[in-house]
């Protein structure tokens, strides 16, 4: 994927993409997601992020459908384009 204009000033850029794909279960992962999610909020390009991850995510890979991108996972994601559809 080709490095985007506005990642320069992501909230996650020195943080690493694994911390943005948590794995696992139970309450443990819950508080991974949680984790991301709190970083997207406070980032300044969250919705560039997130208008990134709505645009590729049908002909992306599972690796980037998965993870928290704009502040959402993929499964709120997916409910936020068939609302929008």
């Amino acid at each position: 994927m080709t490095p985007q204009p506005w990642e320069d000033d992501a909230a996650c850029r020195e943080i690493g993409v694994d911390f943005f794909h948590p794995t696992g279960r139970g309450p443990e992962f819950k508080q991974a997601v949680e984790a991301a999610k709190r970083v997207c909020c406070a980032c300044p390009v969250r919705r560039h992020c997130l208008a990134l991850a709505l645009e590729i995510e049908g002909r992306a890979d599972r690796y980037s459908r998965d993870g928290i991108w704009g502040g959402l996972t993929g499964p709120e994601r997916a409910a936020l384009r068939t609302t929008a559809a």
